[in-house]
């Protein structure tokens, strides 16, 4: 296995998500049983919303309102 960056998932110009078969980071590989949820990988690219609904119908970052982060945070017991 090899750690190049060409390894790693990518998307090319058109919005085509490329994950290489000699990607060493199989979370990458979200068909895979230990793979990622395709919106995280997709998160991880800092994918754009309009190629991000290409592919899922899971909100974009973006779309998620800042009151539900802020509960997720709470539930951590950062007090």
């Amino acid at each position: 296995m090899s750690d190049n960056k060409q390894d790693m998932p990518y998307l090319m110009e058109d919005g085509t998500l490329v994950v290489p078969f000699s990607c060493p980071d199989h979370e990458y590989k979200y068909w895979k049983k230990e793979g990622k949820k395709l919106s995280e990988v997709l998160a991880d690219l800092n994918t754009d919303k309009e190629t991000w609904y290409k592919f899922t119908t899971d909100k974009h970052p973006d779309d998620i309102p800042a009151k539900e982060e802020s509960a997720e945070e709470s539930t951590d017991g950062g007090e």
